[in-house]
């Protein structure tokens, strides 16, 4: 739990802000610009696979400002030996995957959206066929990604307040599920118009935020 944390956390980042007082009630849903509300995984000693299901802003661009929507599925894929080439498809979409050496993985992102339970992830590798199943993360009891947004605000809303300009919020916000050893996070992140970006680590059941760090 400490190793996830700490890796979480690294990837938080604080942005000094001045207080604002009286700041309009606004609906902080309509300025987020990634919400990941579904992630799979399955792993063996052979493969790891991991499936994202988000809505996010098109371009993406971390630039204080959201964009128009689009769904979209993301695969990451490890192997303990990694093959020359790797297609892989859910319910018929997808295609050939990229190998990332930074992360020794492959990945690939095609439109999609939340399948359920669980996603059955077809496998091309090397000319061998082969599927496998990932199950949700989600259990009974996790909150969703607007709650956990609420208690990032209730938690800093000093911080909130300051981004909000009457009925305007003055930057974007990244809510991503994540999953750990059995349980479930959220990464909230605001970023503001000069690219500053204030983020906390939300637990996933009961909304306390965990950790918050200045990149």
């Amino acid at each position: 739990m400490k190793k996830f944390i700490c890796a979480a956390a690294a990837a938080l980042a604080i942005v000094p802000v001045t207080l604002c007082a009286c700041a309009q009630e606004i609906n902080l849903a309509d300025f987020i610009s990634e919400r990941r509300a579904q992630v799979y995984l399955y792993a063996d000693d052979d493969i790891e696979v991991k499936v994202h299901i988000s809505s996010r802003e098109t371009p993406y661009l971390s630039d204080g400002y959201c964009g128009e929507m689009s769904d979209v599925c993301e695969i990451f894929i490890k192997f303990s030996q990694s093959p020359e080439s790797v297609d892989a498809h859910i319910d018929g979409r997808g295609g050939e995957m990229s190998y990332m050496s930074v992360t020794d993985s492959f990945y690939l992102s095609f439109a999609g959206t939340d399948t359920g339970d669980s996603v059955v992830v077809d496998l091309v590798c090397d000319g061998e066929e082969r599927s496998v199943t990932a199950p949700s993360v989600l259990y009974d009891g996790v909150i969703s990604p607007e709650a956990a947004l609420e208690s990032a605000k209730s938690y800093d809303a000093d911080c909130f307040d300051a981004l909000t300009d009457g009925k305007n919020f003055e930057g974007e916000i990244y809510v991503r599920l994540l999953a750990d050893e059995g349980r479930c996070y959220y990464y909230v992140g605001l970023t503001d118009r000069e690219g500053n970006t204030h983020a906390y680590l939300v637990d996933g059941e009961n909304g306390s935020v965990i950790a918050e760090r200045t990149a």
